[in-house]
């Protein structure tokens, strides 16, 4: 059976990493680190979730993205949005924006996997 694919949409190297470390065993992995490089990943990686940083460079940032997949993927990835930035409007605008969950950096790998194995499981029975 294939593996879960995730988009990680990240632009802090050591986030990349950590990512990288606690999900490669599990998932199939794409890193991407800007909102433009991640629309292009997604015409040819389709995946299950996408892991959005907020704050990312450029002219567009996570809820812009989030906005975007959930107008063009409606069925899928199911978003999940991280930031360093813990307030509480910026939880509020991402879950508005379609996000099915709000963590604040740093994140326990437990909780993150749990949430993504949570969210692709319901998703595949779809």
């Amino acid at each position: 059976m294939d593996r879960p694919r995730i988009l990680i949409v990240e632009d802090d190297i050591s986030s990349q990493q950590y990512y990288t470390i606690i999900l490669e065993d599990l998932f199939d992995l794409k890193i991407v680190a800007t909102v433009a490089s991640a629309k292009e990943m997604l015409l040819e990686f389709k995946c299950q979730a996408a892991i959005i940083d907020i704050s990312l460079p450029g002219g567009e940032n996570g809820i812009d993205l989030i906005k975007f997949i959930q107008a063009e993927y409606p069925k899928s990835p199911v978003c999940i949005a991280l930031t360093a930035h813990a307030f509480p409007h910026t939880r509020i605008e991402a879950l508005e924006a379609g996000a099915a969950e709000f963590f604040t950096k740093p994140i326990m790998s437990g909780v993150l996997i749990d949430a993504l194995k949570s969210h692709i499981k319901s998703f595949t029975k779809e």
